[in-house]
């Protein structure tokens, strides 16, 4: 692993949600903000998007977008959309050869299409289940006009892979929040490895055996997830990068558009 990276985390959006969401059968009533963290990877042979958070057009038609009848309440300001962060960091779209999306609901791939010229890297089944979900709620989750298979390019994957053969970019398998869930590890020179979760973790309070979140495909195959990716960071020591914790940006010690190499 001799490459030089660079990472970079943004938030597309802060959620009001109730904390039985997050925890299933815990704090019914109790109003919660959460992230929808996405990330950028700097690597000497492209440049990586890891999820791409919301779609831009709920800045200003998030009912219409968004719906009214959804779990969680998005607020999405000017200047979150994924061109606005790219920009911020001298990117443009046309930069970023790779997105790897953790798994393909609306709060992951609401920018894909502001990216048209990447590849976008996503699990087989994953991909194959947004299409045809056989739990009517998850329907909803899944919005196929912003996955766009039919208008962007796709590798479908099986498994786990090492993006450029060099071990920095580790793609592998954690279903349980859906079929094809993947999180990622990312080996930075100064920071250390990052664990990017995806939904698999999508906050520290998850980390604790007694919890399950509200939204989940198979909770036993996500009982399994979250014991791997607990004992890989344990045997590496890690840092976790959460997708819904208030406290990324914060607490959990992340800045929010900061470069750590």
């Amino acid at each position: 692993m001799t490459a030089d990276l660079v990472f970079y985390g943004f938030n597309s959006a802060t959620t009001t949600l109730d904390r039985s969401i997050r925890t299933i059968g815990v704090g019914y009533g109790e109003k919660i903000k959460g992230t929808v963290t996405w990330g950028v990877i700097l690597h000497p042979q492209g440049v990586v998007v890891v999820d791409t958070g919301m779609n831009k057009r709920i800045i200003d038609a998030r009912d219409t977008t968004w719906g009214t009848n959804r779990l969680g309440i998005p607020e999405m300001r000017a200047g979150q959309e994924v061109e606005a962060r790219l920009r911020s960091i001298d990117l443009q779209p046309s930069d970023v050869r790779y997105v790897i999306n953790t798994h393909l609901h609306g709060d992951h791939v609401g920018g894909n299409l502001d990216l048209p010229t990447a590849t976008f890297i996503c699990q087989k089944d994953e991909y194959e289940y947004a299409h045809d979900p056989d739990i009517p709620s998850m329907i909803r989750e899944y919005p196929t006009h912003e996955i766009a298979g039919d208008r962007l390019e796709y590798k479908l994957i099986e498994g786990e892979l090492d993006l450029f053969g060099d071990g920095t970019i580790r793609m592998f398998r954690t279903p349980g929040h859906t079929p094809g869930h993947q999180s990622l590890l990312v080996q930075l020179k100064e920071t250390g490895p990052v664990i990017m979760t995806g939904d698999a973790l999508a906050a520290k309070e998850l980390l604790d055996d007694m919890t399950l979140p509200g939204i989940c495909w198979w909770f036993s195959e996500y009982v399994k997830s979250r014991r791997q990716l607990r004992a890989l960071q344990q045997e590496l020591g890690a840092r976790w990068f959460y997708t819904h914790d208030a406290d990324t940006f914060g607490a959990l010690g992340w800045e929010e558009g900061g470069a750590y190499r």
